[in-house]
């Protein structure tokens, strides 16, 4: 690994916060590796690559298959960022049956560790490695009525810790991003933000009383994917303008 030049491998590259991680860590000098299920369609891989000339879009498919297609470009991969894509929808209680469920903790708790599962040899043998979830804040202070999302998230959240555990000493740092209140039209879109009474009401819950901008959640990404921040792991940080 180049300390100069690191590789990054982020998945969900067009959304959350992905499109702002892009343009920091490029920025930085590293070289991304950006995985989206989009990138199946050509125009829109070659429209993301318009937008980020230094990006190698990655189509995104399962994990295995998808980090196969990120090794075929670059061997080593220095630093795994999992945006793990998934609407967080309304589940009531009574509606938290298997089949609700499971599509939750596959696509927020599962996949993102079966990436780490198929790149960790490889950092083990360098003894190097950056490994950071883009996760929730949602679990640590409760969303009514979310639960199969803020429960999924809970799961990784969790995870982190004992992974940091079992990998700090090959030289891998295991973090997370739990942001809440960014403004991005995933979970705050702009049309609904701007509404006043719905603004009010929601930033009445934010101590900071503002929305965060995907920018500052992507400089909280780059601390632990790109600083030299190696004697912190299994830290689940909160960004959400002092909610939790």
């Amino acid at each position: 690994m180049s300390e100069k030049n690191p590789v990054a491998l982020l998945t969900d590259a067009t959304e959350f916060i992905g499109p702002a991680v892009v343009e920091l860590f490029t920025s930085r000098g590293a070289t991304v590796l950006a995985a989206d299920p989009s990138f199946s369609d050509e125009k829109a891989a070659a429209a993301f690559k318009g937008d980020n000339p230094n990006v190698i879009p990655i189509i995104q498919t399962t994990s295995a298959e998808t980090v196969a297609r990120a090794k075929h470009h670059r061997e080593e991969i220095d630093i795994l960022c999992v945006g793990g894509a998934h609407p967080a929808t309304k589940t009531t209680a009574a509606q938290l049956q298997e089949d609700v469920t499971r599509s939750f903790f596959e696509n927020l708790a599962m996949e993102p560790l079966a990436y780490l599962s198929h790149l960790v040899d490889g950092m083990k043998a360098r003894q190097y490695g950056r490994v950071v979830f883009l996760s929730s804040s949602g679990p640590i202070g409760g969303i009514p009525n979310y639960t199969a999302y803020a429960a999924a998230r809970a799961a990784l959240n969790g995870a982190v810790r004992s992974l940091s555990m079992e990998l700090s000493s090959s030289g891998i740092s295991v973090n997370a991003i739990a942001a809440n209140f960014v403004a991005t039209e995933a979970y705050f879109p702009k049309a609904l933000i701007e509404q006043p009474d719905v603004r009010a009401k929601i930033l009445s819950r934010v101590p900071i009383k503002r929305f965060g901008d995907p920018s500052e959640a992507a400089r909280a990404v780059a601390f632990f994917a790109l600083e030299d921040s190696r004697f912190i792991t299994g830290q689940v940080l909160s960004v959400s303008g002092g909610w939790s």
